[in-house]
């Protein structure tokens, strides 16, 4: 009975540190407009963890190769002196992002 506590108790302590790093909607889109301009992709150390997704993104973004990047989901990508640093994840991200060649920004969209 105490082995079946334990591991019980242990499932619960997982999931909800599990839960813990992911952000509602709302926090999402919040935290996706303020990320733009200069951008560095990493491996570790990032500032955020970004999954890239086809539908429901809360960014939009274009890459920015001439001009600044000064609207959110203009990235400019660079190896050094960024503003974030990016990490691309399959799960346990901060805001989801859907590449784009125009209209870029916040997903503005009822139901999303």
């Amino acid at each position: 009975m105490k082995k079946i506590f334990v591991t019980v108790l242990g499932l619960f302590f997982i999931a909800v540190f599990a839960l813990a790093g992911t952000a509602d909607d709302a926090q999402r889109k919040a935290l996706a407009r303020g990320v733009y301009g200069r951008i560095k992709l990493v491996r570790s150390g990032e500032h955020y963890r970004v999954r890239v997704v086809s539908a429901l993104e809360d960014l939009r973004v274009r890459e920015v190769r001439t001009g600044v990047p000064r609207a959110p989901g203009r990235w400019e990508y660079v190896n050094s002196s960024e503003e974030f640093r990016i990490r691309i994840v399959n799960s346990g991200e901060h805001f989801r992002i859907r590449f784009v060649n125009n209209g870029e920004g916040p997903s503005e969209r009822l139901g999303r």
